[in-house]
């Protein structure tokens, strides 16, 4: 029996990054994030990034991710399929720096559910040629963070793709959430579109990533009819028979409405969505406060560096910068080494506990990760 899951929450295996931009050398020697108008694919596999070469054009090649050996691959492709899975959507309003992220909120409360404005953090940003001195809550932007499935990609596990756009912010949990009611692997279209914004007389033109279901208009309507509470209504018999009328309210079967202290009790994300159904706009309201609380408390793991300002001071909203700090791709890397040992899975793990004073893996920092790393290349090297 799997562990329950409001213990672990589960999620799936993480093969890599679809990204929007890259680093992109400057005239001083330095490097900034240059916006995509194609889909940029990255990972610690080189057969998956070969893979999605061949699927949608590019050449693969060897990608030093700050220390991580990897592969990336900048392909023709401006849209593609994928399988959009339960759980896959993580959006905040962050704020980098050096350190990491500073600032984690949702608009109006920190995780820990005090406001926003009680964060006394502050960051430096370079504005108008002058470095400048602000609180790290006003410095915070919009991070969306999607996680897909590639169903032309011969492999299981999800791509994250990850921006920090306004258009996006706005756009996309929409699509992401109505696919919830769909079902846990909703097909879909991921398209790379460009818009145009004119200020102050300046045109400027940008490009925002758009998820499209690819449901029916017939699904459509049974998932808002679900949604809703109300039944689709049935054509009529074709011999003109006056269709049967449904029982009243009162006389129809369904799940009870659950009560107030079974909301306030519940910590499953889905059971509430059940409970949500079957209930009536007051306790719906009860349920959407309790779905709001959970989901604060599930605090997602660091997945940016600080992003490098443009030569004019500027940052690109919608480039990711790549990450330094990766415990996926490290942990992904670690297993590749200990395959290479004859190591399975289970040896690895009981391997890395034991060399850090018995601690559980998920508190095995990203540094420890490196150092290990660092040994079973040693042990490697000796032919152990």
């Amino acid at each position: 029996m799997p562990i329950s899951p409001i213990v672990l929450q589960r999620r799936q295996a993480e093969l890599g990054r679809i990204r929007l931009g890259q680093k992109q050398a400057t005239s001083n020697g330095k490097t900034r994030p240059a916006k995509l108008d194609r889909f940029r694919f990255t990972s610690v596999s080189e057969q998956y990034i070969r893979d999605l070469a061949n699927l949608y054009g590019g050449t693969a090649q060897p990608w030093d991710n700050n220390g991580i050996a990897s592969w990336e691959v900048i392909t023709e492709a401006t849209s593609m399929p994928v399988i959009v899975v339960k759980g896959g959507l993580s959006q905040w309003m962050e704020t980098w720096s050096g350190g990491g992220c500073v600032h984690r909120c949702n608009g109006e409360h920190m995780v820990d559910g005090t406001p926003c404005e009680n964060d006394t953090t502050t960051v430096q940003i370079r504005q108008d040629g002058q470095n400048k001195t602000i609180p790290a809550h006003d410095a915070a932007k919009p991070t969306t963070r999607l996680s897909v499935m590639l169903p032309e990609l011969e492999a299981i596990g999800v791509w994250r793709m990850e921006t920090h756009g306004w258009n996006a912010a706005a756009e996309i949990p929409a699509v992401a959430e109505l696919a919830q009611f769909v079902g846990d692997l909703v097909p879909a279209h991921l398209h790379l579109v460009e818009r145009r914004a004119i200020k102050d007389g300046q045109t400027s033109r940008f490009v925002v990533p758009v998820l499209d279901l690819q449901i029916g208009a017939a699904k459509l309507r049974e998932v808002v009819a679900q949604a809703s509470g109300i039944a689709e209504l049935e054509a009529p018999p074709a011999s003109g028979a006056p269709a049967i009328e449904a029982a009243p309210a009162d006389q129809q079967q369904g799940p009870p409405e659950p009560t107030p202290e079974q909301v306030a009790a519940c910590t499953d994300r889905d059971v509430l969505e059940r409970m949500w159904r079957a209930s009536g706009p007051e306790r719906r309201a009860q349920i959407e406060a309790r779905a709001a609380e959970l989901k604060a408390q599930q605090q997602p793991a660091p997945h940016t560096t600080e992003q490098q300002p443009n030569d004019d001071g500027t940052y690109d909203a919608d480039v990711i910068d790549d990450s330094a700090d990766d415990r996926e791709q490290l942990w992904q890397q670690l297993v590749t080494k200990a395959g290479q040992l004859g190591w399975d899975l289970w040896t690895l793990e009981a391997e890395v506990s034991k060399r850090f004073g018995g601690i559980v893996l998920d508190d095995v920092t990203a540094d420890q990760m490196r150092e290990y790393a660092a040994e079973l290349n040693t042990l490697q090297g000796a032919g152990a």
